[in-house]
């Protein structure tokens, strides 16, 4: 390894900060160069075209780049044309902002990937705007100047395809990096409430109450890894045996499935007894906790510095009780965890072995990067959210151009625009958010420039601060807005300044640049209760989807121990209880923004949230048996159970059968299924009785689930 101040300094920044180096160096080597070739005009043409692309180059592999950049190009491209063809008449360009504004919000419908060409097409939408407000043109010069945004456009998404390819693999290993820190933190957080459930231990204790924030926790790390494995595990089937990719893959792996023991060890922990054994158990496994997610911390930081890898903390020296079979059993997950670190850091060794997965199954799990037709058709309904959105946001849009004419002020008209459509979100709980960071971003870019442009710099510097407040902007999109939308005022003050020229001072344009801001928050927010989408309506369709993920996610794992036709979609389903989960809690975070008289009852959504949690800590569990101890398990006494499990939890997470499941309410060992224990497992008993005891569980906690998403669904329809 080589020591850490060898390292670059850009390669020591977070993917999302280097991605966004990346960018404004793109520009500024497009600009410079198209300057050379065609004069300023035509290099701040070709500069507008790649700076509207650019927002769809973010950290991704290149075949997926590919498929981000050619509908980014394809749409600002498309709306530098449309705006050329009728900039000279108003009601032509306002029916352009228009449709530009309804079928740039619709490419939500392919979720989270669809905003970067939401913007890339209003971003073009804007600057074609500014371009002819300016400078009016005649047809050649309107032909030749949409030909320079055309290969501004395709430059960009050249450069972009180029450095993802001498990127990806920093890009990867940055990727593990986040995924370790993740788990770092969620393991701390879980620490920190073991150590305050042993301090209530008892049968007075409530876990539950003090949960919700490791729900939250656990649910938002779902996003990370699926980061990490669209980035390592589509590379896995094509990378060469002991290949620094292979290594990655598999530690993420093993991450993965540490998320899932670190999940098990909160079992028990409500029905342990209160005494001093217990006590220390719980302090025992909580600094153990401290301890794994310390190294983990150390892995990422030694990974990120390219320096040697630590040791592994060594096994507690201290010996769990072995007279109560939950302290057993909570000692014996506690040592499959360090065992799990261990794999980690083995993986990263340079002779490492392959990942215990075949790595066609893994490149399954990567994210789709495709542009088919049935998310967009699935938003084609009066209730769809995205639809609402695009109907709002091109109200709102219109609204705005026409403001922008009557204004004392029509120098910048698009400014108004810009603020509109960035600060105008799916939901209120962003748009408020948008709006306040806007404001703020403003204020603090606004000061900015007005301070550099009293100190009269060189053109050089002013370029320069133009690229580096490009790659903040493009770099902290999704970290910190305020960043972005500071940047974003300094690269429209100084671009004002370097391009159109006023004879009205810095300061005054800068104060145009904060009206027009606060007057676009002020529509963009005022909008967002015009034809709602509030979450309410949306929850029971989440709630259905996460007991579908539910009761799929059962399914595999009832089966982990088999082989199976349907075996390789068991980490899909164990990825979509996540997703779902991720989205829940979103909601329950968007919900408390929302009027009063449209919020869910808060108890019943946290309730799905906290018993779906515990529903997928038992499954851990089970799991952890079925694979850790199956030479231990007698096949002939435990099938039946799983068999029985398997047909309850299905009646149990369908709501279409709920009535009778929940409503009879027979206990886990009813006729249904007989051989499945409620009562606890000896001190030193073999894994089968306990596998039964934690299918009695895990029923009980599937009927909980089922009651509490009932009682959500009833208050949604």
């Amino acid at each position: 390894m080589i020591p850490a101040r060898a390292i670059p300094f850009p390669w020591r920044l977070p993917a999302p900060l280097l991605n966004g180096a990346s960018v404004g160096v793109g520009l500024a080597v497009i600009t410079a160069v198209v300057a050379s070739l065609g004069g300023m005009p035509a290099a701040v043409a070709a500069s507008s075209g790649a700076a509207a692309a650019s927002v769809a180059d973010t950290v991704s592999t290149p075949r997926a780049k590919t498929a981000q950049m050619v509908p980014a190009v394809i749409g600002s491209v498309l709306v530098a044309a449309l705006v050329a063809l009728t900039h000279a008449q108003l009601w032509a360009l306002t029916a352009c902002v228009l449709l530009v504004s309804f079928t740039g919000v619709m490419w939500n419908a392919w979720g989270k990937r669809g905003g970067p060409q939401t913007f890339a097409m209003v971003l073009s939408l804007v600057f074609q705007m500014a371009a002819y407000a300016s400078h009016p043109m005649d047809a050649q010069a309107t032909w030749q100047h949409l030909a320079w945004v055309t290969v501004g456009a395709l430059s960009l998404a050249l450069w972009s395809h180029l450095s993802a390819m001498v990127l990806a693999g920093r890009y990867r290993t940055l990727a593990l990096v986040d995924s370790l820190k993740a788990l770092a933190q969620l393991m701390r957080t879980q620490a920190a409430w073991t150590t305050s459930v042993g301090q209530q231990i008892g049968p007075s204790a409530a876990p539950d109450a003090s949960l919700l924030p490791l729900v939250r926790q656990q649910a938002a790390i779902a996003d990370v890894f699926q980061s990490a494995r669209d980035l390592l595990y589509s590379q896995a089937a094509k990378a060469p045996q002991g290949s620094r990719t292979l290594r990655l893959t598999s530690a993420l792996f093993h991450i993965v499935n540490l998320r899932d023991v670190v999940l098990a060890c909160q079992l028990d922990l409500d029905s342990l007894p209160a005494n001093i054994h217990a006590q220390r158990s719980l302090q025992a496994l909580a600094q153990t906790l401290v301890d794994q997610a310390n190294h983990l911390d150390d892995l990422a930081l030694a990974l990120r510095n390219h320096t040697r890898l630590p040791e592994a903390p060594p096994w507690p020296a201290a010996p769990w009780p072995d007279h109560d079979a939950r302290l057993i059993s909570l000692g014996r997950r506690a040592r499959y965890m360090l065992q799990l670190g261990q794999d980690i850091s083995a993986s990263l060794a340079k002779n490492s072995q392959p990942p215990p997965v075949d790595p066609a199954v893994l490149v399954t799990l990567v994210s789709p990067t495709d542009w088919t037709l049935a998310p967009l058709r699935a938003q084609l309904n009066w209730q769809s959210p995205v639809l609402r959105h695009a109907l709002r946001a091109t109200l709102a849009m219109g609204c705005a151009d026409a403001l922008a004419h009557w204004l004392p002020w029509t120098s910048h008209p698009h400014w108004l625009l810009m603020t509109v459509a960035v600060v105008m979100r799916g939901n209120l709980e962003q748009t408020l958010a948008r709006r306040d960071a806007r404001i703020l971003g403003t204020l603090v870019g606004c000061a900015l420039a007005s301070a550099l442009l009293w100190l009269n710099p060189g053109a050089a510097w002013l370029f320069a601060v133009l690229a580096l407040s490009l790659s903040l902007a493009h770099g902290y999109v999704q970290r910190d807005y305020r960043i972005t939308a500071a940047s974003g005022a300094l690269l429209a003050l100084l671009q004002a300044h370097l391009f159109t020229p006023s004879h009205h001072p810095a300061l005054f344009v800068a104060g145009e640049r904060l009206a027009d801001t606060l007057i676009g928050a002020g529509l963009a927010w005022g909008f967002s209760y015009v034809l709602p989408s509030w979450e309410k309506n949306r929850l029971p369709d989440l709630v259905r989807r996460l007991l579908k993920a539910q009761a799929h996610y059962a399914h595999h794992v009832l089966r982990w121990h088999q082989n199976h036709p349907q075996s390789t979609r068991r980490s899909h389903a164990r990825r979509e209880v996540y997703d779902v989960l991720w989205l829940l809690a979103q909601a329950l975070e968007r919900v408390k923004k929302e009027p009063r008289r449209v919020r869910p009852r808060d108890l019943e959504l946290d309730t799905v949230l906290i018993r779906s949690h515990r529903l997928i800590s038992h499954l851990a569990g089970i799991k952890g048996l079925l694979t850790t101890r199956q030479g231990e398990l007698d096949q002939a006494q435990i099938q039946p159970a799983l068999l029985a499990t398997g047909q309850r939890l299905e009646a149990l997470l369908t709501l279409q059968e709920q009535e009778t499941a929940a409503g009879d309410a027979p206990s886990p060992t009813s006729d249904a299924s007989p051989d499945i224990l409620l009562e606890l497992p000896a001190a030193h008993a073999a894994p089968g009785p306990w596998l039964l005891h934690r299918l009695s569980q895990t029923v009980g906690e599937a009927r909980a689930l089922s009651l509490a998403a009932k009682a959500v669904t009833r208050a949604g329809d």
